[in-house]
């Protein structure tokens, strides 16, 4: 059997088909928040430049979450292509986790060096 002509059957197409329509609903969802999101930073709402982070943050996930979705809805949709088209789906979600991943190292980066300055920041105002 070659892995370009593999075939899912009934079953796991149903369960591919309802994973990228729950995607597809999470990733419209994120798509809308994060531009709302950065509107709101935008005119003010919210604590402006950290609003627009994370809208900018949701707006992508979201876009992403849309590709891998449409990329898993195409396992289901066509034929002679499965596998080619599961790899384009985990591609998309690599980008999707990678973005992840990058934002948290950001974020526990960013903790740690605010945390070391309170540290800092407290013993100079004890000694001082």
């Amino acid at each position: 059997m070659q892995s370009s002509n593999y075939e899912f059957d009934g079953s796991q197409n149903v369960l591919i088909g309802q994973l990228a329509s729950r995607m597809k609903f999470v990733s419209i969802f994120l798509i809308i928040a994060g531009v709302l999101t950065v509107v709101f930073g935008l005119l003010g709402s919210g604590d402006g430049i950290g609003s627009m982070i994370s809208g900018i943050a949701d707006f992508l996930i979201g876009i992403w979450t849309y590709q891998a979705s449409t990329a898993f809805k195409r396992i289901v949709d066509t034929q002679g292509q499965d596998i080619e088209n599961l790899m384009g789906a985990l591609g998309e979600l690599r980008k999707l986790y990678t973005l992840q991943y990058w934002v948290l190292i950001i974020t526990l980066v960013a903790l740690v060096i605010v945390f070391g300055l309170g540290v800092v920041l407290g013993l100079f105002s004890a000694l001082g």
